[in-house]
């Protein structure tokens, strides 16, 4: 298996930005994938399965975060974050479907 390195740049449109619920379920999506993931806001980067680092970040509605993943499945990892930067959970934490 290959190390693949993915940088993603999402904009929150979670209109209560990155809230409780949307840092549990990064943390959930990421705790069942292969691949370290980083959580990175302008200067400020944090470990993605840390809900309590990922809440530091602040995140507020309209802005940008980037996602950066390494590992066997880091795109599915990524792909699977997207939707909880914009509120939508269901898809993402019941699927499971990168794992």
């Amino acid at each position: 298996m290959s190390e693949t390195s993915i940088r993603r740049t999402v904009v929150v449109t979670d209109p209560q930005g990155v809230h409780i619920r949307t840092a549990l379920a990064i943390t959930k999506v990421v705790g069942r994938g292969k691949s370290e993931v980083k959580l990175v806001k302008q200067d400020r980067r944090t470990m993605a399965t840390e809900v309590l680092q990922i809440l530091s970040l602040v995140v507020e509605p309209g802005e940008r975060v980037e996602i950066e993943a390494i590992g066997p499945d880091a795109a599915e990892v990524a792909d699977a974050l997207e939707p909880l930067f914009a509120g939508k959970f269901d898809s993402a934490i019941e699927s499971g479907e990168h794992a």
